[in-house]
C-alpha cells in the first residue's frame, strides 16, 4: 500500500485511502465525502512493519503452537494410507502419470528429527512403496506430521495445502515438471477425472492452430508452457527448439527431448 501511494502521488493521484487494521472510514453526503481515522499514523505503521509482525507472532504463538501440535497423528500408518488412497488414482491416471514419468520420493522426518522414512510414489509402476535406494528424479523432504495431517483431513489438494506453504525442501533432476504438481492437486476421484478429461480433450483436439517449419506442420503452441512457436521456435534438422524455455522436440516421433510428458503434434509433407 505504501509503495502504491508513493507511485500514485507521482502521477498526481490525491484520492487514495489507506485502510490499516483498525482503520474506520465514515461516508457522508451520500457517499461523496469520506473521513478516515487510523489507530496509528500511516507513516509510522509502515516504518515499523517488521516490529508489528514480530509482536503479532509472539502474541499468537500459543495459538500457532497448538495448531502445529494438532497436525501430529502417530496412530496413522502413513505408507499404508497413501497406498490405499493414491494407488487407485495411479491406476486410473493416463496422462498425468505418463507426464510425471518416474518415481517421486517423499522423505518424512520424524517428530524429533532423528529418523527419516522415505516413501516413493512410483508413477510408472502404479504403486506407493518404501524407497528401495533407486535413483529418483523428484524429491521432497518435510516433517512427517504434515503428511499425517493431510491424510487425517482427507485433503485432495496437496498443492494449496502443502506445496504453497513452502514447509518442505525439494530437489529434482532436469526441468521443472508441472505434471508432478498437477497430480498432487488431484488426489480425489472427482479432481482426477476432471484433469484427465482436460488432458484427453487437449490431446485429441483437431482444430488447434498449426504452423509451418519447412516441410513440417507443427502445432503453434509449445506443449510445455504454451509459448508461440511461430515466434520462439527454431528448427535444426528434425529437432525443434522452443527458445523461450529451451525445450527440444524430435518431430518425427513428437517426443520431448528435454523432459517427459510433453509430446508435440507434428507431421511432414511426403
Amino acid at each position: 500500500q505504501s509503495v502504491f501511494l508513493t507511485e500514485y502521488a507521482k502521477v498526481g493521484g490525491t484520492n487514495a485511502v489507506v485502510q490499516l487494521p483498525g482503520s474506520v472510514t465514515e461516508l457522508t453526503d451520500g457517499g461523496t465525502r469520506q473521513t478516515t481515522t487510523h489507530p496509528t499514523p500511516v507513516d509510522e505503521f509502515f516504518a515499523n512493519k517488521r516490529a508489528h509482525l514480530e509482536e503479532m507472532r509472539e502474541r499468537k504463538r500459543p495459538i500457532i503452537e497448538a495448531e502445529k501440535a494438532s497436525w501430529r497423528h502417530p496412530e496413522i500408518d502413513v505408507l499404508g494410507e497413501l497406498k490405499k488412497r493414491i494407488e487407485p488414482l495411479l491406476e486410473e491416471s493416463l496422462y498425468m502419470a505418463k507426464g510425471v514419468g518416474g518415481p517421486v520420493r517423499f522423505d518424512l522426518v520424524s517428530y524429533d528429527g532423528d529418523e527419516i522414512e522415505s516413501i516413493v510414489v512410483d508413477f510408472p509402476g502404479k504403486q506407493v512403496r518404501s524407497y528401495a535406494d533407486e535413483k529418483v528424479r523428484y524429491r521432497f523432504k518435510m516433517q512427517r506430521e504434515l503428511i499425517e495431517h493431510l491424510i487425517f483431513i482427507d485433503e485432495g489438494d496437496w498443492v494449496n495445502s502443502l506445496f504453497l506453504s513452502c514447509r518442505f525442501s525439494a530437489a529434482r533432476i532436469g526441468q521443472y515438471n508441472e505434471f508432478v504438481y498437477a497430480f498432487f492437486k488431484c488426489l480425489s476421484e472427482e479432481r482426477l477425472q476432471y484433469a484427465e478429461g482436460w488432458y484427453d480433450e487437449h490431446e485429441k483436439a483437431v482444430d488447434a492452430e498449426d504452423i509451418q517449419f519447412g516441410d513440417w506442420t507443427v502445432q503453434r503452441r509449445c506443449p510445455h508452457l504454451k509459448a508461440d512457436l511461430s515466434r520462439f521456435g527454431v528448427l535444426d534438422g528434425n529437432v525443434l527448439t522452443c527458445q523461450l524455455h529451451g525445450w527440444k522436440f524430435d518431430l518425427p516421433s513428437g517426443r520431448c527431448l528435454t523432459g517427459v510428458g510433453h509430446k508435440i503434434r507434428a507431421s511432414k509433407e511426403s
